[in-house]
């Protein structure tokens, strides 16, 4: 039995679809934070799991050959909102999502770097921070970035995946299958695959799901899962994406 994790985002399930219909394979759904805990205590084989982990640490592998969660541009699910009045230079505080990794890790990366702000950092409830105006800027990650940036759009937005693009020329990877030391990938990679280009095919069906969760329109979400998000790129884009991004947290090279 393989143990394998995924998050449980409508960004998720174009490449996890239908995974939990495999007898071979023990799913288990569970935020970004929770599934780089299980990953790094060996609890799970392989997870749909943060990039910033296999940074971070690198006995973590991640599968540059198979499908992945990026952006070459603006992904709408990974943003800082500013305060109303406040520019993302004046920032002095930020809430950091508690079930974010990659996310939180960008956000700190694009305001020291693209708007030279060194805020003091607080793990908080996105929610909470933003009713109670604790913070300059709160980051937020996946389904709930969506609704609540519209039900706080007095916030101004700021697209991670954007930014990242535009300062850098380079895709953002997001998340992709990252494996526990000693577990060969290729054990399940045709399952992994068969399953991204079923879900792929299976986006049109995930609107409705999408207008539910979100609040938005169908144009919306159709455009988030087919336009927004990049779900395959060469290895060779794979690698120069998580290499950049090591360089500027400042991590050692692989």
């Amino acid at each position: 039995m393989v143990r394998i994790g995924t998050v449980p985002f409508l960004v998720a399930r174009p490449i996890s679809f239908g995974l939990d219909q495999h007898a071979e394979l023990q799913l288990t759904v569970a935020p970004p934070a929770e599934l780089g805990r299980l990953l790094r205590a060996g609890e799970l084989d392989l997870a749909l799991a943060s990039s910033v982990l296999t940074l971070e640490h690198p006995e973590l592998k991640f599968w540059t050959e198979g499908p992945v969660i990026a952006a070459r541009g603006s992904v709408r699910s990974v943003l800082v909102l500013l305060r109303p009045g406040i520019e993302a230079a004046e920032v002095r505080s930020l809430a950091l999502d508690p079930a974010s990794r990659s996310g939180r890790a960008l956000a700190r990366v694009i305001l020291r770097e693209v708007h030279g702000a060194r805020p003091a950092l607080h793990e908080l409830d996105p929610e909470q921070a933003l009713q109670e105006q604790r913070c300059d800027a709160v980051q937020i990650i996946g389904d709930r970035a969506l609704q609540l940036a519209q039900r706080f759009p007095d916030w101004k937005l700021l697209d991670l995946g954007e930014t990242w693009t535009n300062w850098t020329g380079l895709p953002f990877v997001f998340a992709g299958w990252i494996a526990r030391p000693g577990f060969d990938v290729e054990q399940v990679a045709s399952i992994l695959r068969r399953s991204a280009v079923e879900g792929m095919a299976k986006r049109e069906a995930m609107i409705p799901d999408g207008v539910r969760i979100f609040g938005r329109d169908s144009a919306f979400v159709r455009r988030y899962l087919f336009e927004d998000l990049v779900y395959s790129l060469p290895p060779h884009e794979v690698r120069a994406a998580l290499g950049a991004f090591q360089t500027r947290l400042g991590l050692t090279p692989r």
